[in-house]
């Protein structure tokens, strides 16, 4: 596992823009979530039946079973398809739902739905902490600091924002489901096949290309704070753009898939 958060962080105590006392958030009944030292962020790792570069993410979730951390994050398209309304669907992603289901009776688990997976229940995950669509991004604490996290597919066009909230409907959902059944999985199987011949690239951007990249997107989640009463937030984590790179206010986190390697965050006090 690849540690990124080695880069020192910002100063609490020195930068009153960030001071968690000064900056509070407005609602009192939230209460938000702390991320703990140690804590695996794992994204994108589009896991497929098939096997090919998979195999690898499901050896790596073993050894998290094996050697559990404080908490685990899984950030959104973990499945390459994983409808979790579709019968075909839980059928072809049972090895990788259980190895879930085994890591979450070891520690706590936290799974926020992408674009690639989406209309999971507590039925099939039934101890992890599920984050559907609509409720990202959601708040959480990082040594003082308030973070969003999402997976990522947020805030970007707002004809791909009708597209997905479309395909995430409960009416739709549930017409997909009806489908499946009646079809005996045959047009699922179609479509996943389909998509699993889908390229899934590493987006390569240099030092300027992703400031100016971190800082849209991190406006972008400061104007959903400000607009929800929120509040100042200090940084954002997100997956979906397949980046692997990180500033002190904007962690894009690796794409499993491509690049074989988690995300951990770790504290910068010293005990």
């Amino acid at each position: 596992m690849t540690n990124l958060a080695t880069d020192p962080a910002i100063n609490l105590a020195t930068d009153p823009a960030i001071d968690p006392i000064t900056n509070p958030i407005t609602d009192p009944a939230i209460e938000i979530p702390v991320i703990k030292n140690g804590a695996v962020f794992l994204a994108d790792s589009h896991f497929m039946d098939s096997g090919g570069k998979t195999i690898e993410f499901l050896d790596f979730v073993k050894n998290l079973i094996i050697s559990p951390p404080e908490q685990v994050f899984l950030m959104g398209d973990v499945f390459h398809l994983f409808l979790g309304h579709l019968p075909s669907s839980q059928k072809e992603n049972a090895g990788l739902i259980a190895l879930i289901n085994a890591l979450s009776e070891k520690t706590e688990v936290f799974y926020f739905e992408g674009n690639h997976d989406f209309g999971i229940n507590s039925v099939l995950l039934p101890c992890v902490k599920l984050y559907p669509r609509s409720l990202q991004p959601a708040l959480f604490l990082w040594e003082g600091r308030r973070f969003f996290l999402a997976h990522g597919d947020i805030f970007i066009t707002k004809t791909y924002e009708c597209y997905i909230r479309t395909m995430t409907s409960p009416l739709v959902l549930s017409l997909l489901k009806l489908l499946d059944r009646l079809s005996l999985g045959v047009i699922y199987a179609k479509v996943s096949k389909k998509i699993q011949k889908k390229p899934i690239k590493l987006l390569q951007m240099d030092g300027g290309a992703f400031e100016k990249f971190a800082l849209e997107r991190f406006e972008k989640y400061s104007q959903f704070a400000k607009k929800n009463n929120l509040g100042f937030v200090g940084g954002v984590i997100e997956g979906h753009f397949h980046i692997g790179k990180k500033l002190d206010y904007y962690i894009s986190l690796p794409s499993f898939y491509c690049e074989k390697r988690a995300f951990i965050i770790q504290s910068n006090q010293k005990s």
